[in-house]
Formats: structure tokens, sequence, C-alpha cells
């Protein structure tokens, strides 16, 4: 029924209905909710700063102890005064008492205490003898500080006093009570005095005392040498001004319930006030520490802010009935409209700021659905841009570094190209290679190479220049274009930090890969004024950096087409003999003992007689070799033909200890290379200890975590391993010394200006004495005169390799050489 008379009610009336009953029910729950939250937080506030009172007076009291302790520390420390006390110790004799050697020390004593008990702000300071005697005390009194010494008249004592303004100390009547008890009174055991002192609380009428004692003893054991006590009175003046502090009433007074050791707090509320207490047991009884918080000033404060709140719940009351009317009038007209505003915007195309229009009837019905409809239309055109823009960004990003692809660079070289033009400017390409990344690829797996071009582009993109434009054009090549500049000379800093970003490793996963770039530069207009010719030409450069060594740049010259065409003629060739099998041949260098003269090894060398160009020396093949992967068959044939030569001069009666052949890091990171080498010992019947295997060092540099597994293999089946050309990489010492190596080869650079060359003699000492720390063997390379031999001699080097005792041998010329030679 109630439902059914709602209904028949005008929108007017709906609302007002609803108005006034939120209104009602609003300031009933809040009202009530406020009020209690204010009574709750009124008792709990009153409970706090009880709570504060208390933790504020065991605050003061802790430094109370503290100045007590202070105060009288200085007996320790403090020799004149502790002279006088072993004085009294030595000649007090209550019979016989020397009054005026011993009451002058006393009156010393006392003025001492007087000025310590001051110093500290304490009530008053008290001194016994060895025999716990008192000596003399020092206390407060409304007059001011009170001194007294005892003196023993017919072994009776005596007390003299004086105020501290006084000058004359007076003899005080034999009836007079001694502030203090005239034997020392221990409330604790000596032992705890020997740790530094002890604090012990007592009461007086209703005040707290608190007591700081400290004895000396002889060193050779327990035997006093005096007792000292130090008092501070915790009274009325001192709660006044706690009290004052804190508006809280804090006092004290004697409890006749005996207290425990444990302090106990109770709060309790009373009809006017919060009343807290505290009892603290002291050696003489329980005092009870009280604090009343008066409820009159929060009871005060709780009505005003009752009042407060309910003044903000009218005038809140008042403005949302001024603001619903306000809208009330509105709910028409507006929605109608608002929905017409909403059309017309959709027909513009503009889907901004859609807002749905509540009003509980058709007319919201029909905003939702229109914004329904907006949304769905703003939904297709945004996918279809981002389609679009998607399309656009896949067609000009390289997906994997997120840097320009071929597509963008190009049409951004252009834009550079027509801009240098009209500007009369110039402008670079840079072409850039990785070295060897298909061997990294191949050894650690494509995730890992996506990784090191990942890290290449970004360490790039760090040294680069914000107007510089970085691209990566497929595989491991990139494109750096260079603009801005009127001098080819420019560009120099910038290939310099390209090729400084490659000194250190890059981290990709687990690996710490390092890796060089050959890189070649053509220049706009100089090398070329289209896209296609520019490109070209800092391509051939780029290969003529890694005919020359990689690891460098190189300026395009018209010359590079020459050189370029020789570079492919020699790559065919090559491969056209790996076919063939028949054109290389094998050349043996010795290695002699610097010692004896005598041989001791030999070196396998390749040579290649092509049927197509002729003689190829091998700096001019064994690079071109790794670059196409050839150097894994020609390797495998050195290792079989190798191996056969040495079984051959051992079954002619030729025995030496061992041969070396040189493996390419691709051939160790080809995954059949030990299937291979294992194949090739079993079929010649070959120990495999008569076999090193020299490596490179730049091996070691580009991955030490593989480098080691793989000769770790090596030693396992026996095979020695060198390092060539050491001194040239980037090996780390501290992983070289874990490797599993033999022997270091000095390389040929090295050993050439010894021994003139200051810088030569201070690398080649530094390894061997580096080998000899290590445990290796050091073989040098390229000796060629005497004084080189010479001083390697007396270096301590093992092995001499070069010119000087023969050049590579055929395998005939060998055999006369060894005859000749052991």
């Amino acid at each position: 029924m109630i439902t059914t008379l709602f209904r028949s009610f005008t929108l007017k009336t709906k609302l007002a209905l609803i108005l006034v009953a939120s209104t009602a029910v609003m300031f009933l729950v809040s009202g009530v909710y406020f009020d209690y939250f204010l009574r709750e937080n009124f008792v709990k506030t009153a409970h706090q700063r009880i709570e504060y009172a208390f933790h504020r007076l065991h605050i003061d009291l802790g430094i109370v102890e503290a100045d007590l302790k202070k105060g009288i520390a200085f007996i320790k420390d403090d020799e004149s005064f502790l002279a006088s006390v072993e004085l009294i110790n030595t000649y007090q004799d209550k019979e016989h008492y020397d009054a005026i050697l011993l009451d002058e020390e006393k009156k010393r004593l006392a003025e001492e205490l007087l000025n310590r008990v001051k110093i500290s702000l304490n009530n008053d300071i008290a001194l016994y003898d060895a025999r716990e005697d008192l000596i003399a005390y020092v206390t407060k009194t409304s007059q001011g500080y009170y001194l007294t010494y005892v003196s023993f008249e017919e072994g009776k004592p005596v007390s003299y006093s004086r105020y501290e303004n006084e000058y004359e100390y007076v003899k005080q009547p034999s009836n007079t009570s001694l502030h203090f008890a005239a034997k020392h009174i221990s409330y604790y055991k000596q032992k705890y005095l020997a740790k530094g002192g002890v604090i012990t609380y007592h009461r007086h009428d209703n005040d707290l005392i608190i007591k700081s004692h400290q004895s000396l003893f002889v060193e050779e054991g327990n035997q006093t040498i005096t007792h000292i006590e130090m008092s501070r009175y915790i009274s009325k003046p001192y709660f006044q001004l706690l009290s004052s502090d804190l508006g809280i009433e804090i006092g004290s007074q004697i409890s006749n319930k005996r207290a425990s050791k444990k302090e106990e707090m109770i709060i309790s509320e009373e009809e006017n006030r919060f009343l807290g207490s505290l009892t603290m047991a002291t050696l003489d009884g329980g005092v009870v520490i009280t604090a009343a918080l008066d409820k009159s000033s929060l009871e005060l404060a709780l009505q005003e802010n009752r009042i407060a709140f309910f003044a903000l719940i009218t005038t809140m009351t008042l403005l949302t009935l001024l603001f619903l009317q306000s809208i009330f009038k509105r709910s028409i007209a507006q929605p109608l409209n608002s929905l017409m505003g909403q059309i017309e915007k959709i027909e513009r195309q503009d889907y901004s700021d859609m807002q749905v229009i509540h009003t509980g009837d058709e007319l919201e019905s029909i905003s939702k659905n229109v914004n329904r409809l907006a949304l769905s239309v703003q939904e297709r055109e945004n996918a279809l841009m981002a389609s679009q823009k998607k399309l656009e960004d896949l067609s000009n990003t390289d997906p994997l570094t997120n840097l320009p692809n071929r597509r963008l660079f190009n049409t951004m070289l252009q834009h550079g190209i027509d801009l240098a033009g009209r500007n009369g400017d110039k402008l670079g390409i840079i072409f850039l290679d990785l070295d060897q990344f298909k061997q990294i690829n191949d050894a650690l797996g494509h995730d890992i190479g996506d990784l090191l071009l990942q890290a290449v582009a970004e360490r790039l993109v760090n040294i680069l220049r914000t107007s510089d434009t970085l691209a990566r054009i497929g595989g491991d090549e990139f494109n750096i274009l260079i603009e801005g500049f009127h001098e080819n000379s420019a560009a120099m800093p910038i290939l310099e930090k390209i090729m400084d970003a490659f000194h250190l490793p890059f981290v990709c996963g687990v690996h710490e890969i390092r890796t060089t770039a050959s890189i070649g530069i053509a220049f706009f207009p100089d090398d070329g004024e289209t896209i296609s010719k520019l490109l070209k030409n800092a391509d051939l450069a780029m290969y003529r950096s890694k005919d020359t060594g990689r690891n460098r740049y190189c300026f395009f010259t018209e010359e590079l087409a020459s050189i370029v065409e020789d570079r492919t003629l020699r790559i065919n060739a090559l491969k056209a003999a790996v076919e063939k099998g028949d054109e290389f041949t094998l050349v043996y260098q010795p290695k002699v003992s610097a010692s004896t003269g005598k041989i001791v090894a030999i070196e396998a060398l390749i040579r290649w007689n092509s049927a197509l160009i002729g003689w190829v020396t091998p700096d001019r093949f064994i690079s071109l070799a790794e670059e196409t992967g050839l150097i894994i068959p020609i390797g495998s044939w050195v290792l079989q033909q190798a191996c056969n030569d040495f079984m051959q001069l051992r079954n002619e009666g030729h025995t030496l200890p061992y041969f070396a052949v040189n493996v390419s890091s691709l051939q160790l990171q080809n995954s059949d290379f030990f299937e291979i080498l294992s194949s090739i010992i079993e079929k010649t019947d070959m120990n495999p200890k008569w076999l090193e295997i020299e490596i490179t060092e730049s091996y070691l540099a580009t991955n030490a975590r593989e480098a080691f597994l793989t000769l770790s293999k090596l030693r396992e089946i026996a095979v020695k391993i060198a390092i060539d050309d050491f001194g040239t990489g980037y090996s780390s010492l501290s992983y070289l010394q874990k490797l599993p190596v033999d022997r270091l080869k000095i390389d040929k650079s090295f050993i050439d200006d010894l021994p003139g060359s200051v810088e030569g003699i201070a690398i080649t000492r530094a390894i061997i004495a580096l080998a000899k720390t290590f445990g290796l063997s050091v073989t040098a390379e390229g000796v060629e005169t005497k004084e080189q031999l010479e001083f390697l001699q007396q270096e301590g080097c093992d092995e001499i390799q070069g010119y000087y005792y023969a050049k590579p041998l055929k395998i005939e010329e060998l055999k006369q050489f060894i005859l000749n030679h052991t």
C-alpha cells in the first residue's frame, strides 16, 4: 500500500519526501555517533594524560638517579679527598682522639661535600669511614645547607655544625639527634657497590627520597675504604611544578598497604574527576603517587563540540535543501537540453564529457543508450586509428630494439640529404656490423643473441647525440646518420665514442659477452649524393674494416671497390678449396727450450695455394673463414692432418713431448667439436696429452663462463691448453687463475723491440711473472735476434719460437731439424 501511495506522488513530492527522510536519518545517526565518539574520546584523552603524567614522573626519577650517581662519582678519582679519608681511617682512635689533626680534615671533607651537593642540586650527602662510622654530612634546610662533622671526646661522638653562610662550627648538645645514622646502614649487598653504586628508594612523611650509594674498596680484597651517599627529596614543590606543567594535580602520600616490588597503576573515574594512582615500593614502605584530572574543562570542551556539530549539521541541511531545490527546478528542462546536446556532439564526432543524465525515468534510459552508442562509435574509431598507427609503427620500427628500421631510416636519410643540400652542410652514414655475431648466436642461442642486440642498441642510443639517428637494418647491422657539420673530421669524436662503447662487456642474462664492431663511414656529398650510393659505399668501408682485423672503423675511398672485389674473389676461392680439399698444406715451426737449445715441440700452421688466385697468406683468409663459417671444416682438417703427421714422426723415431694446433673460437663453440676431436684421437691412436690446443685471449673475453666449461672438458681428456698472443686481449686475471690453462704465449708485438723497448721489457717481465705465479709455462713468439733470446733466457722464459731458430718447415725439413737439435 505504501509503495502504491508513493508511486502516485508527483516527482516533486517524491524528491521532497526522500530529502526530508534522508536529512532526518542522517541528522539522527550522525548525532548519536558523534556524541558516542566524543564521549569515548573524552575518557581516552583523560587516561592518556594521566598515563603520560606517570611516564613523565618515571623519566624525571631516571634523571634524578643519574644525577645522584654522577654527584658522588667524584670520590673514585679525587686523590686529595681519598687521602683525607685514609688519614682518618689510619689515625682515628675514639679513646685517644687527636682533634687537632683529624677535625681539620673532617672540616675540609665537609666543605667538599657541600660543594658536591650544591653543584648537583641535591638535598643531602653523608660520608662514612672504613669502620662505617659517620665522618661528616651536609643537609639542605629552609635556611640553607647545614654542615656537620663528628668528633670524639672521651670515646663518645660529638657533633659540630654550621650553616653554609657561617664561618665557625658550633658544638651541638649531646642529646642532639643526627640527620644521618652514626653507623652506616647497608640497604644492599656490598658486591653491588663494587659494580658502580646502588640507588635505593625511601620515604619520609609524604615525601619520596632517592639515595645514591657508593663504596670504595682496597684493591687486594673486599676491605672498605669509605662509604658515601647522596639524597634527593621528591616532595611537594616538585609535584606542584609538575602539576603546573601538565595541567594535572599530582601529589604523593604514604601507603599503609604493603607495596610489592612491581609498580601498580590504577585509573578510576569519579563524579567530578579522573583519578590515577601509582604505588611505588621503598625500603620504608609504599608511597602512592596520585594524579587527578578535573572533568569540568573536558566536559566544557565536549559541550562546545556538540554545539558546533549541531550547528554544522543544521547549516548543511539548509544548504542541501537549497541546492536540491535548484536541481529540482531543472530536473525536466536541463535533462532534455543535455540529451539534445549529446546527440549534436555525436553528429560532430565529439565524444568527450558524455555525462549520463540521472533522472530515474525514461530520460535517463535514453541518455544511457545514447552514451553507449557514442562509446561504441568512439571505440571503433579508436581501434581503427590504433590499428593504422600499429601498422605504421611496424613498417617503420624494428620490433626487437624499437629502433627505426631500414624503411624509416631511408626516409630520414633522404630528408637529411635534402636539408644538407639546401644548407651546404655535410652528413655521414655509419655502417656498423658486430664482429663474430654468428658465432655468439650459434654458441649461446638466438635468445642470448637477441639480448646482445638489444644491449648494443641501448648503449649506442646512450652515447650518441640527440641529433643522431640510429637504426637497425637487419641481423647484426646498424646504420647511424650524423648531421650538422661542415668538415669530415667532425665525425671522428663520434666514431671514437662508438668504438669506446664496446670496451666493456654486455650483460645478457647470466652471460657477460665481449664483442667488437667493424665500422664503415661515407660522407654526403663527397662519397655519394643518393641513398643507395651512400649506403653501398659505407658498406664497402665496413667490409674493409673487417678485412684489416675488425674492431676498427674505415672511411670510404674509391680504392675500396677493388678491395671488396678481391675479398669476394677470396671468399669464392676459399669455398672451392674446402670442396676440393687438396689446396691446403701444413708447415711446422719448432719450439726450442730456452735453457738447452733443443727442440721440445712444434706448432702446426696452415698454408693455402689456391688453384684460382695462387698463394694466399693466412692473414688474408683466416678471418674470412671465420666470418663465413668455413673455419669449421678447415679447422677439422688441420687437426686431422697435424695428428697424422705427429704420429708419423713418432713412428719414425722423432719423438717430441707435444705438438700445438691453433683452434678457432668458432670451432670451440661448435657442438660437434668434441665428437670430431675424440674421433681423430681414436683413429690416429694418439695419446691426448701429446696435443696442445692454442686459443686466443679474445675467446676467453667473449664469454668467460662458456670458455671455462669448454676448457674444463678438454682438460678432462688430458689435452693441454695454451693462450696464444697473450697480452693483446681483455681477459680477467682473476678468471685466468681459475682456467685450466697450461701455457701462455707472449705475442710477437711485445718481442719485436726487445731488449731496447722499456715498455716491451715491462710487459714481457709482467707476463712471465704472472705465468710463474699461476704455475704456467711461457713461450715467446717471433724471436729473431740473439739479443732477444738472451733477454728471454735471463727472465726465465721456457720456450723460444721464431725465425732465430727456424721458419715454419715442411714435414721433411722438420725431420732434419729434429735430428740436428736433439
